[in-house]
Order: C-alpha cells, then structure tokens, then sequence
C-alpha cells in the first residue's frame, strides 16, 4: 500500500518527466540549454533528496518539500515552453525583417501559419499569468498540442532558411552589379562629352 509520500513522490516524477520533455524541445529549438528551467530542476532534486531524509523523522515537512518540488517541476516546464516560443517568435520576425515578407513567404508560405498560431499560443500564456488555478492546464494544453504543431512547422522553415538567405545575397550582388553598370556607364558618358 502507498502511503502520502509515495504518492506525492510519484507525482513529482511525473512532472519532472513533462519538465524534461518540455526542456529538450526548447534546447532543440533555441540550439543550447534553457538554463532558467534547468534552475528550476536542480531546485526540485534537492527537495526530493531532503524530502527522503525527512521522510521518517519529520514526514510533514517531507510532504511540503515534495509538494515544493512539483511546483519546480512545473515552472521549469513553464520555462521551457516560454524559451521556445520566444525564440521561434524571434526568428520569423527577424526572417521578415532582414529578408523581406514576400521572400519570406515565397520559400515559406505556410509563415502565416505559424506565427498566427504562436500568436494564439503567446495569449493563452497571458491569460495563465491571470488564471493561477488553471495555469498547468493551460500550459498542459500549450506542451501536448500546440507546441508540437507549431515546432513542426517551424523546422520546416528552418529547412527553407539556407534557401532565403542565398536568394536574399544573389539578390543584393545583383543589385550592386546594376549599380556598377549603370556607375560605369555614367563615367564612360562623362568621358564621351569631355
């Protein structure tokens, strides 16, 4: 039979797990590690050793450790989730800004897509700043179902970003080369009325 440790302890394994999953998706997606969520899990290893300690001398302080140590568990998660939304927020905006919107969305015209979608998902955190009591289904939400689709189509565009940014410099030497032309020409009509 499981008594209350037991049982908080295994939630907190299964919150430490949603944590790690969530944790790699965003080093997958940033490309290093989200150090304030992995903060977030060394604070709950340390309460689930001390936790055990405690468990027979003082089980009451035991429990709250754990209880402690979910929460951890939760706002790394929170963490990671912001980190990847932030950064893939980052780079479409950056994309449209130094490449242009029409270059963009001719190599990628799903773009809409996915900001419009992390634009929704970026609201649903918002309002779970608001919603304490609901925040972990929210965020639950976010990790299990928007997270996945909106990563999918932002690998998608990673795939295409060689693409654009080759096309984006073909473009400005081509540009240059006009210019130089046109400079050439404008010094060889100079030189013609001299």
């Amino acid at each position: 039979m499981q008594d209350d440790f037991d049982l908080a302890y295994l939630s907190v394994g299964e919150e430490w797990d949603k944590a790690e999953s969530a944790i790699k998706l965003a080093e997958q997606v940033n490309r290093e590690v989200v150090s304030p969520a992995i903060y977030e899990l060394r604070y709950a290893g340390r309460k689930l050793v001390e936790a055990k300690q405690l468990r027979l001398p003082d089980p009451a302080k035991s429990l709250d450790l754990l209880r402690d140590a979910k929460m951890d568990c939760l706002r790394a998660r929170h963490d990671a989730i912001d980190a990847a939304t932030s950064k893939i927020v980052m780079d479409l905006e950056i994309a449209v800004s130094n490449l242009g919107a029409t270059r963009v969305l001719s190599c990628f015209p799903n773009w809409s897509d996915v900001y419009g979608q992390l634009v929704q998902v970026r609201s649903k955190i918002a309002v779970s700043r608001e919603d304490r009591n609901n925040r972990d289904a929210i965020y639950s939400t976010i990790q299990g179902t928007d997270l996945p689709a909106i990563v999918k189509l932002y690998n998608a565009f990673k795939a295409q970003e060689p693409h654009l940014i080759r096309d984006a410099k073909k473009e400005r030497w081509t540009a240059v080369g006009g210019y130089v032309v046109g400079a050439i020409g404008i010094v060889i009509g100079v030189i013609g009325i001299l």
